[in-house]
């Protein structure tokens, strides 16, 4: 992990299309600015987590429906 001091107003650049700026600090936090790529997602740490279990769960189910029908072809009652 990189560490670097910034102060309102100043840019980290990630990559030739991202770029992160500071743009108010109060009582301790801090609000950034994110330009990016739309095709790109920005997500908070505490809601990216949430959306990979979203993503595992919905892939678990998907694969446990498929199963289910491809038993039932395959079953002669």
């Amino acid at each position: 992990m990189s560490e670097m001091d910034r102060k309102k107003g100043d840019a980290v650049f990630i990559g030739n299309s991202i770029q992160v700026t500071v743009l108010d600090i109060v009582d301790g936090h801090v609000k950034l600015g994110i330009a990016a790529p739309e095709n790109m997602y920005i997500h908070k740490g505490e809601e990216y987590e949430i959306f990979q279990q979203i993503k595992q769960f919905n892939r678990e189910s998907a694969y446990s429906a498929d199963l289910e029908k491809a038993r039932k072809l395959f079953i002669v009652e």
